[in-house]
This record gives C-alpha cells, structure tokens and sequence, in this order.
C-alpha cells in the first residue's frame, strides 16, 4: 500500500522513553519502507531501558525479510520466551505501517490497516517505558496515542477549530459497517461539515446544516474506505474550505457555507470504531 511520504524521518536505530505511563486503548503508529536488501528489523517495547541490556523486553517484533516471517516475543527475567511466528505481508523495498494497540490483556498488532496478530501479555502491560526501532529501514513516522473513544462521541474543541487548524482522526469502520459519519459543529448546532462515508451507497458524502436543514450534498470521488481495514483522516481549515485526506492522499475540498472561524464541537457517530483524535 502506497502512502505518501513523510519528509521527517528518525535516525535508526530509534530509541525514546514515553512521557507517560502506557495506557490501555493507546496505540503505538511506525510507517516507513525498506530497501531491496533489507534482512531484518525490529519494534520493541521495553522495560526500564530501550535496550537489550537484560531488562525485560515486554514486547519484540522481528520483521524478518530472510525468513518471511514476523516473529514475535518477549525477554523476561534475562530469558527469551517462546517465538510466536507468522508469515511476513510486507515487501522488501516496499512503504509499511505496523500498529501495535494495547489493551488489558493483550497487544493487538496491525499491519498496513489490517488486523494482524493479537499476542497475548507475558508481563504487565504497565511495566512498558521505553520503545525502539532497529535494523534495516527508513524510519518516517512514529506516533503514539489515542485511547477507547465511545461512539457516538461528541466534544467541544478547546480553542475552536479556525483556519489554520488540522484534525487528525485514527479509525476503522465495522466489519459490517453500513455508514459512519463525523461532523464539525458551530456554536448554534449547525454542522459546517458533515463527512459520511456510506457503505450501502458505496460513496463519501459530504454536507453541511443550516438553520435546520440541509445543503446540497457532495459525492464525487471513489469510495476510500473499506470495512474492517484502518483509515487515517486529516482534516484541515483553510480559509475557502476543508481540505480532506485519507491515508495521507488528498480526497477533496469542501467549500466554507458558512463562518469558517466558528466551529467549536467535534460529533462521531455510526459503525466505526476511534482509536486516535489529534487537533494541531
């Protein structure tokens, strides 16, 4: 899967400690590519230090190139556990975006949007601090964050959503979804932008409501979403209108009907789940 490229990229090997305690619902983003003669890398969650210097290792995945496969394990009291493995979808010389979210019980590992692989915690999902990414690749983007969302979800956006502003929303619509929708709220209850993605119809439409009713909808472009598979939108206030995004590729403009400086509620409603919401 095609994305566009980040310009920022990590030099590797990439070793950082979280700023907080690890919380169930997060999830830990890595995109980046890999060469033609990529052998091996790796993503670990660590304890105490990001390194392999007989801390535990909560969580070790080894992409393995040589091997086709994707290894998983952990490092507990100065010993490997028992590998569990799978075969590797991912491509030499090829883009990647590996998921790892975590729960109570588990981590559940996502490749390129797809449900991947749940593994099981052989250590407290709280003794993670640290993280590190190893081996060969280009390393492009790292994110971390997100939590359970309800849905329906609703929230004031603190300081507004003026021009200038980007939002970030992580998700992946039901395996059965019919349709979702997201709205931009002004103060009076009119939604600025009404973005909803019908599986049934199999477009993206999008709207606006003024004054109790709606405006003419919008519906050019294929349908970019896929049921049970992840989807990242990007959302951003210009001046003339939203410019949307999905999975980093432009998907359309929707043109300001009204004061672009006065959205102040973000809605979320239907059959998707929200692991990420980020407003820049």
């Amino acid at each position: 899967m095609a994305h566009v490229h980040e310009t920022k990229s990590y030099t590797v090997p990439y070793r950082s400690q979280l700023q907080e305690r690890i919380e169930p619902g997060q999830t830990l983003i890595v995109k980046g590519s890999t060469i033609e003669e990529s052998q091996r890398f790796t993503i670990n969650l660590h304890h105490k230090t990001p390194d392999f210097s007989g801390n535990d290792v909560p969580l070790h995945i080894s992409i393995r190139f040589d091997e086709g496969k994707i290894v998983f394990n952990t490092f507990v009291n100065g010993e490997w556990g028992k590998e569990e493995r799978k075969s590797n979808p991912i491509k030499r010389g090829e883009n990647f975006d590996i998921r790892i979210r975590s729960h109570d019980d588990r981590y559940q590992i996502f490749v390129d949007q797809k449900e991947f692989k749940d593994y099981e915690h052989r250590v407290p999902l709280s003794s993670v601090s640290h993280f590190s990414v190893d081996g060969d690749l280009y390393l492009n983007q790292i994110h971390w964050g997100g939590k359970y969302y309800p849905v329906p979800y609703e929230s004031g956006i603190a300081g507004g959503f003026g021009p200038g502003k980007k939002l970030l929303i992580f998700g992946t619509p039901e395996k059965k979804a019919k349709n979702f929708n997201i709205n931009l709220l002004r103060r009076n209850g009119d939604i600025s932008l009404h973005f909803n993605p019908r599986f049934s119809e199999k477009h993206v439409v999008r709207n606006s409501l003024q004054a109790g009713e709606w405006g003419n909808e919008e519906r050019e472009g294929k349908m970019v979403f896929e049921k049970g598979i992840g989807f990242d939108l990007t959302i951003i206030n210009e001046s003339y209108g939203f410019q949307i995004f999905v999975n980093d590729e432009r998907f359309c403009t929707f043109a300001h009907r009204d004061d672009p400086s006065d959205i102040s509620g973000l809605q979320i409603q239907g059959d998707v789940e929200i692991t990420g919401i980020q407003i820049q």
